[in-house]
Parts: structure tokens; C-alpha cells; sequence
């Protein structure tokens, strides 16, 4: 799970490339707003954390698949077709774990881990853990609340962004976004993204 988080923290620091750019912008004084950049830190910061979800998912149930680690209840639930199940039957090249893998690439794309509930739900395939952000509160020196409340926050805005141009519905006007608000986002999603990495 090593290179997840290699390429979970290289997606954090393109992320905060776009503050840095937003920085050198306003300090050149340019005639039009550059506001979208730290919009933009937000949604790649989520996608940062969104993808590691997948990594480690992807990544646990291969280890379980080929008997490097235990299953989990609802890994042992889960459905798979009668198509995937003869193909990983009969598979000799490429081998069952790949074309297991390739089946669980497919099924997890069209789930997104943003928000809490779903992290948790998703984490439940390679972790047998009940109070998952519990466990994560207590890497993080937080109640568990507070980091599922800062999470639901951060996918909300998230998606104002994405699929609402961040505009309020009433005036039309742009939500206020600030370097302070994105560079707390960021660092959120990373510390969080790297104590469900060590828990799992």
C-alpha cells in the first residue's frame, strides 16, 4: 500500500501548487480575479483523497484475494458475477489476482469515497473495524465527529464547486474562497488520508 500513499502525496502537492500560483498572480497585480485556482485546490485535494480511498480498497482486497491478509465480513459478501467469477476460474495469463483486480477496478469506479458514511462503508471491505473514525479520531487527536462533520463540509463545497460553479443560488455571486480555507482543506484531507493508511 506504500506506492498509494506516494501517489497520494504527490497529488497533495500538485494540489498546493495552485495556491502557490494563486500567490504569484496576486502578487504580480493582474487586472482579473484568479479566485478559481484555490477553488481548483479544493476539488484536486478531494480527488487526492478520493483516489487513496480507492488505492488502499483495491490494493486490501488483492491481499485478501491472494491470502496475504484476512477477510472482512463484508468482503466475504460481496456479490460477483457469474462472468468475473468463470474468467478468474480459468484464468492462467494474466493471472487470477489480476483479472480479480481488474473486476474490482470496475466495480469501484463508480462508487466515490468522499463522504464519511461511504469512507467507512468502502473501508469495511479490507478493515473489520466497527468504530472506524473513532480509530482515525484517536490518530488524529479528534473526536470522531468533528473529523466526519469537517469531511461532509469538504465534499459539500466540493461539489458547489464542481456542480454549481460555486455561485450562491440566490445572489448568483461567487461563494468567498480564501488561502487560509483551502490551505486548512488540504491539510485536512492529507493528514486524514495518511491515519486511515496506517490503520489499514
Amino acid at each position: 500500500m506504500r506506492n498509494a500513499v506516494v501517489i497520494f502525496d504527490n497529488s497533495i502537492r500538485e494540489s498546493r501548487n495552485q495556491a502557490a500560483i494563486f500567490q504569484h498572480l496576486k502578487g504580480q497585480g493582474i487586472p482579473f480575479n484568479v479566485d478559481d485556482l484555490l477553488r481548483g485546490q479544493i476539488v484536486t485535494s478531494m480527488a487526492a483523497f478520493d483516489k487513496l480511498m480507492h488505492d488502499l480498497i483495491r490494493i486490501g482486497m488483492v491481499q485478501i484475494f491472494s491470502g496475504q491478509r484476512a477477510p472482512t465480513p463484508k468482503y466475504l459478501a460481496e456479490a460477483i458475477d457469474m462472468e468475473t467469477h468463470e474468467a478468474i476460474k480459468s484464468a492462467t495469463l494474466p493471472p487470477p489476482a489480476i483479472v480479480f483486480e481488474q473486476a474490482i477496478i470496475r466495480k469501484l469506479s463508480r462508487l466515490s469515497f468522499q463522504d464519511p458514511v461511504k469512507v467507512a462503508d468502502g473501508l469495511s471491505l479490507i478493515w473489520n473495524e466497527k468504530q472506524k473514525w473513532e480509530k482515525i479520531g484517536g490518530i488524529l487527536g479528534q473526536p470522531a465527529k468533528n473529523l466526519q462533520t469537517e469531511l461532509k463540509l469538504i465534499a459539500q463545497r466540493r461539489n458547489a464547486i464542481v456542480h454549481e460553479s460555486d455561485m450562491d443560488p440566490i445572489t448568483g455571486a461567487k461563494l468567498v474562497v480564501d488561502e487560509h480555507d483551502t490551505h486548512r482543506i488540504t491539510s485536512f484531507l492529507e493528514t486524514c488520508g495518511k491515519a486511515i493508511h496506517s490503520l489499514v
